[in-house]
């Protein structure tokens, strides 16, 4: 885990007993991590604050419009009487307002960033990135062994996600919610250096991209791990899934819990896997490691439920291709799973390669 996450855990009150106390224990025994810590705690402040004062200048601005029309001077004589007036009433309506600031930042603060309020009944699970993120983790970079290969310095995406291989040539599935419109797509993983893709094939009614890395010399040698389950799975199989929703990649594992997606919606699963922004596109694996689906998004009034594109529809979106070659390229495997068989953290060690973290870049 990263020390930025580390750092959101504790702020947010999500780590166990177990964990405050070791993560305190670090802070007096470790200078540079407890730097690092302040910087950030600063960093959450400085949003928080800008945040409070903004909404409540809007608030302000509003109601003073409304009442002395949108060219009256601040404290015009009118303003003098309505204060006079109305001051009990107006101090408690700011006050009001204060405490609706704060608690709507206190709610929607996560992840070192403030998130967008979803109005959606699936949230889409697209990691977005800004500036002062990029900024920030360059801060905890910095402070970490010297002796660490320096990573290189490039521009922050507009948006990061998950993508998996469908083989070894190259060609990798993600969530077309994500890509779309973009003007470029970059992927990287524990092997593989930054490389550029190129789309190749999408359906948006499936929430389906399908695109090929120009550069495969770390993977086209390496066993390509996966296949596609022939039949459907059932409520209570267990599955697992790798994605990234921070830049290391993370593990979940949980259960299918339903045959069927958001609104009886029968191309999706709803599972019960902790997904977050960042785990859009991420394979969906049951325990001998066969694919079962694709991560889709997560239900915004449940904690827990997500939902996942069943895998016979990448099937069928790669069989109604209308370019033959590309489809002779895209056939997928009908061998078994070498991960079959293996404990989990071998599976995970044969998958690591051909998960992919996609990074997308918009005007």
């Amino acid at each position: 885990m990263r020390a930025t996450d580390l750092f959101d855990n504790y702020i947010f009150g999500t780590t166990s007993d177990g964990e405050k106390t070791e993560f305190e224990n670090r802070l007096k025994s470790d200078p540079e991590f407890a730097l690092a810590f302040d910087k950030h705690k600063t960093i959450l402040e400085g949003i928080n604050q800008h945040e409070q004062r903004t909404h409540l200048k809007q608030i302000l601005a509003t109601i003073h419009q409304q009442e002395f029309g949108k060219d009256a001077k601040i404290r015009s004589l009118k303003e003098e009487t309505f204060i006079k007036k109305h001051g009990k009433t107006f101090a408690v309506a700011a006050s009001v307002a204060v405490f609706a600031v704060l608690g709507t930042v206190t709610v929607l603060s996560t992840g070192g960033y403030l998130l967008k309020q979803q109005s959606n009944a699936i949230t889409d699970l697209k990691r977005d990135v800004t500036e002062l993120k990029y900024s920030q983790d360059a801060i905890i970079e910095g402070i970490k062994d010297a002796t660490r290969k320096p990573l290189k310095k490039y521009a922050p995406a507009n948006i990061e996600g998950t993508g998996f291989a469908l083989n070894n040539k190259g060609y990798f599935i993600t969530s077309w919610h994500m890509v779309n419109n973009a003007d470029s797509v970059f992927v990287t993983n524990t092997i593989l250096d930054r490389a550029s893709a190129k789309l190749v094939a999408s359906n948006a009614a499936l929430d389906i991209a399908i695109y090929k890395i120009d550069n495969i010399e770390s993977i086209k040698n390496i066993s390509f791990p996966f296949s596609f389950k022939n039949t459907g799975s059932e409520i209570g199989d267990k599955i697992f899934t790798l994605g990234y929703p921070r830049r290391d990649v993370v593990y979940g594992e949980g259960s299918v819990s339903a045959l069927s997606g958001f609104n009886n919606d029968t191309t999706m699963y709803q599972i019960s896997i902790p997904v977050n922004p960042g785990n859009s596109g991420g394979p969906l694996m049951d325990e001998q490691g066969n694919i079962v689906g694709v991560i889709r998004g997560k239900q915004s009034s449940a904690e827990g439920t997500g939902f996942a594109i069943k895998s016979n529809f990448i099937k069928q979106t790669i069989n109604n291709l209308e370019n033959d070659s590309l489809k002779k390229d895209l056939a997928l495997s009908g061998k078994k799973s070498s991960l079959k068989g293996l404990k989990r953290s071998e599976q995970i060690k044969k998958m690591e390669p051909f998960v992919f973290n996609v990074m997308v870049y918009k005007k």
